[in-house]
């Protein structure tokens, strides 16, 4: 080793161990998407009503005093979020009181009347303790935590369903059941909104060393993000796209693999609701497919349309994934061989509407499609079947939904060409499709 390459690696070690622990992990979870909400000030949080109760000793958040909320007013999100997860590292001292709001807003005086608590406590006298979704889905009498030791509590909302963490173990898994009316707190519903700690009284002292958010999509509101992956195969691009132009409220953007999953190569930024899959490249590393199935665990919708379904050959859980498998080539899985699939264009198909009651081909009658046929492609055993054909050069699956991680998917086979672009019934069910795996469609 010469003498500079020796100083440059000396130089370089120096720097790792130089570095404080807290300030490495704030840069990891920074490419992880999450985003600090606590600078070590009082910057971007406003309290209510009794504002002396809190106060930052030794970077540290202290709530000690009378009742007082303590809202985030920060930039992020323009503190209004809808789908999240929260991380806080707290901790309580004997007999103390707090909680996390969500879906909240500012308000002067009193408990907050808008959102839901997630209640702070391991000793108090309340009997609802940590972990808990207050006057929800309560933890009562013995708390997760303990006083006196830093524990950390993790809050995900995603669409209707709420997940509470303490310390890595789960303590609430919620569902809002449709037209929830809380008998007590009429303002506990899930909508939007910004968080705040809550002060609870002068005997209360808990301290927060960490808050951490992370949002996730999809939003509920406004214009759908949509990713549309291409790449692979070659496609009539303008009536593909004016397709897409006619959907209303989505927005899209096309993004053209070069690198064959380049999208999935740093997810940290992340900010589409949907993937729609148009592509039929191949690799993806090991990384891209943990950061695409990281994705789906967000509950990021998938609509894999067509040529997709050849996609990722040699990535056998891309099978698992999209519900389905165009082989380009004959294969062996789990011990079987399995034949190439066959395709055959320009053939008239009569599509069956196998499932009626569900929200993508409800109200959709059987139709009529011009199109390309796969036949002997595989399929997972748990999809549910939305669409059918009856055809010699066709698989009888056309049409699917399933769920992944958190995500929902739907396949759709059909999708060659203009002709079935410009179908009005295909056009539906894609747009349907992508509104639904968003979870705007019930």
């Amino acid at each position: 080793m010469t003498k500079k390459l020796f100083f440059a690696v000396l130089v370089l070690s120096v720097l790792c161990i130089a570095v404080p622990a807290a300030e490495q992990k704030t840069a990891t979870a920074k490419e992880d998407g999450w985003i600090s909400l606590f600078d070590g000030t009082l910057n971007g949080w406003k309290a209510s009503e009794n504002k002396s109760t809190w106060s930052v000793k030794d970077g540290l958040l202290v709530t000690e005093g009378p009742r007082s909320h303590l809202f985030y007013v920060g930039p992020v999100q323009d503190a209004n979020f809808v789908n999240f997860e929260l991380k806080t590292e707290i901790k309580t001292t004997k007999g103390s009181n707090s909680g996390i709001y969500f879906h909240t807003a500012y308000q002067e005086t009193d408990w907050p009347a808008k959102g839901f608590e997630v209640q702070v406590n391991n000793t108090h006298s309340d009997r609802k303790k940590t972990g808990g979704l207050y006057a929800v889905e309560d933890v009562l009498d013995n708390s997760p935590a303990k006083d006196g030791e830093w524990f950390t509590e993790h809050i995900i909302v995603q669409g209707s369903n709420v997940v509470i963490k303490v310390n890595g173990k789960t303590t609430v898994d919620w569902t809002e059941p449709p037209g929830f009316v809380h008998s007590q707190f009429p303002g506990r519903k899930l909508s939007h909104g910004t968080f705040a700690l809550q002060g609870h009284d002068p005997n209360s002292v808990v301290y927060y060393r960490s808050i951490m958010v992370k949002p996730l999509p999809p939003r509920m509101t406004g214009p759908l993000k949509v990713a549309v992956l291409t790449g692979g195969h070659d496609f009539e691009q303008k009536p593909f796209f004016e397709m897409f132009d006619s959907f209303k409220d989505v927005k899209w953007t096309e993004v053209q693999l070069k690198d064959h999953s380049e999208i999935f190569e740093d997810i940290g930024n992340w900010d589409y609701d949907v993937i729609v899959m148009y592509n039929m490249t191949e690799n993806i590393s090991q990384k891209r497919q943990d950061n695409f199935k990281k994705l789906l665990d967000r509950g990021i919708g998938l609509v894999c349309l067509h040529h997709s379904m050849g996609a990722f050959q040699s990535w056998p859980e891309f099978r698992k994934i999209s519900g389905g498998k165009y082989y380009t080539k004959p294969a062996v899985e789990d011990g079987k061989e399995i034949r190439g699939s066959t395709y055959m264009h320009d053939i008239d198909m009569e599509i069956k509407i196998a499932d009626k009651s569900h929200p993508i081909t409800r109200g959709i009658e059987d139709f009529k499609i011009h199109d390309e046929g796969y036949k002997y492609c595989g399929f997972e055993k748990d999809n549910h079947v939305l669409l059918t054909v009856d055809h010699p050069e066709s698989d009888k699956t056309v049409g699917w939904v399933r769920q992944y991680g958190r995500s929902k998917v739907c396949g759709i086979q059909l999708g060659h060409d203009g002709q079935a672009y410009g179908n009005p019934n295909y056009r539906k069910l894609v747009l349907r499709a992508i509104q639904w795996t968003a979870g705007r469609l019930k």
